[in-house]
């Protein structure tokens, strides 16, 4: 079931503003003009007293109306229900997932690959990005600091508190798309060529992406590559064509993980489509400083895409550890940069702890066209006077919240990547670390980026790899741009 954002939060605070800008007018126009002075003097700022009382309660009836949509279940998901049929009104606590029906033939693969991994010294536990320091960081400033200079128009970065998670979590990359992406220094590609002229278009588009955030294309030159699965009419199923994941070219079990990760994606594909079908007609509106670019419309490339014969998809699988007594919260976050176009998060939590508690998937999102509840010429569009948050929503920096979902093992769901997202509160209270495993396909437009890992040959060694994930984890890190494109590798 796809739960659809209808704009209820918005349309609510603005019809709240518009009552009390009415109720200002009406008490305004039952006033004696002729004895305005009389009774400003005798009674002092009584009007304004009245114009105080309407921020208040419309303070107020805004903050209720916010707490109440966080506790929803989430919307702009496509959420795998036990009863696709009926509507599910219950919050997230009381969902009943559906489970994946070749899940123990996933596990066992998976389980097999990580004791390949354990023998052959290529088990891979990934970087805390506060830690980095030295060579690495020293050149990514120099670079950073000479690429803003270049720029027209230069935007304060927000100071983030740092959370430095290296005690509470532990996170072991099975696959991960940091291992294996494409760099001009670091490995060789017949369309190098083809590969940096898509960098540079990517690079003058201003920075806008097909979700209408702005300023999130990266500086950086590293590509996120993502896997062919391309449909079998006689297997009815997507297949891996190629490759998957370099670091396990010589595993012997790789070609059984292609196979049990071609059905899960093809699972998922039915649902993706009609996900897609919904997203893909959306129009947003930049909304930042410039008068001119208010009705201006992105040029929606993704609209083209179809998903019934060919899936690019940046695979990740990954295990969290939870330290004992800990709870972890992630950062608020989309997936990768606009140069490595993604369009969705096909997510499956395919393992969890039992005593793994209280873990939730946040989402809110950027604010798009359809939310300016009237015209922007419109007489009443003054009438959020009295919303100061309406104006909030409509500034391109802050995010609408869009509910959530409990995180627990059997959680099947798609979003867009105009979801920022975030995990908060997965509690550990027990004695010992507790684990869950997650299962994630990031799809990427194809029809814009059309380069895969079967384009790229990897020269280096694992270790030189692992050196160069450190330059494009900080390099991305210090290009968050907006707190709506906030960047870490999150584990969901």
């Amino acid at each position: 079931m796809l739960n659809i954002d209808k704009n209820d939060y918005v349309y609510k605070i603005y019809n709240k503003s518009l009552d009390l800008c009415r109720y200002e007018n009406e008490i305004n126009a039952a006033r004696n003009i002729e004895n305005i002075e009389f009774e400003e003097h005798k009674n002092g700022n009584k009007w304004d007293r009245v114009n105080h009382k309407c921020e208040i309660e419309a303070k107020k009836y805004c903050q209720s109306i916010y707490q109440s949509l966080k506790k929803l279940k989430a919307h702009d998901v496509f959420i795998f229900e036990a009863d696709f049929s009926s509507e599910n009104k219950c919050l997230a606590h009381q969902e009943k997932y559906i489970s994946f029906e070749r899940k123990e033939q996933l596990q066992g693969i998976i389980n097999q690959i990580m004791d390949y991994q354990d023998k052959n010294n290529l088990v891979d536990y990934h970087p805390n990005v506060n830690s980095i320091s030295g060579e690495i960081k020293n050149i990514v400033d120099k670079e950073i600091k000479a690429q803003q200079k270049k720029q027209w128009r230069v935007y304060k970065q927000k100071k983030e508190k740092q959370q430095n998670t290296a005690d509470i979590v532990k996170i072991r990359n099975i696959i991960h798309q940091s291992l294996q992406p494409y760099h001009k220094d670091y490995t060789n590609s017949p369309k190098q060529t083809q590969i940096e002229a898509y960098f540079k278009r990517m690079k003058k588009n201003n920075g806008y992406d097909q979700w209408g955030k702005e300023f999130k294309t990266s500086l950086s030159n590293f590509l996120w590559l993502p896997v062919i699965f391309r449909y079998s009419e006689s297997n009815q199923m997507y297949e891996v064509q190629g490759k998957l994941f370099h670091p396990l070219e010589q595993c012997p079990d790789l070609g059984k993980l292609k196979e049990e990760l071609g059905h899960l994606l093809t699972y998922f594909s039915k649902p993706l489509q009609q996900t897609h079908n919904y997203f893909k007609n959306l129009h947003y509106n930049l909304m930042h400083d410039y008068p001119e670019s208010q009705t201006q419309k992105i040029f929606d490339i993704k609209s083209n895409v179809d998903f019934s014969q060919k899936i690019h998809a940046i695979v990740k699988i990954s295990e969290m550890e939870i330290a004992p007594n800990s709870i972890y919260s992630g950062q608020w976050h989309v997936e990768g940069f606009s140069s490595d176009n993604i369009l969705y998060t096909c997510l499956y939590v395919i393992e969890q702890d039992q005593n793994l508690t209280n873990g939730k998937l946040k989402f809110k999102r950027t604010p798009r066209s359809d939310d300016f509840p009237t015209a922007t010429n419109s007489q009443e569009q003054g009438a959020h006077q009295y919303c100061p948050s309406y104006e909030y929503l409509c500034d391109p920096y802050k995010l609408i919240p869009l509910g959530s979902l409990e995180i627990k093992e059997n959680l099947m769901i798609i979003f867009p990547n105009q979801n920022i997202h975030k995990v908060k509160g997965i509690k550990n209270i027990t004695d010992k670390p507790l684990k869950r495993k997650i299962i994630a396909f990031f799809i990427v437009n194809h029809e814009d980026q059309p380069f895969t890992v079967n384009d790229v040959q990897f020269i280096k060694p694992i270790e030189v790899i692992k050196e160069y994930r450190m330059k494009d984890m900080y390099e991305r890190s210090k290009n968050k741009q907006t707190e709506a494109q906030s960047f870490d590798y999150c584990e969901h």
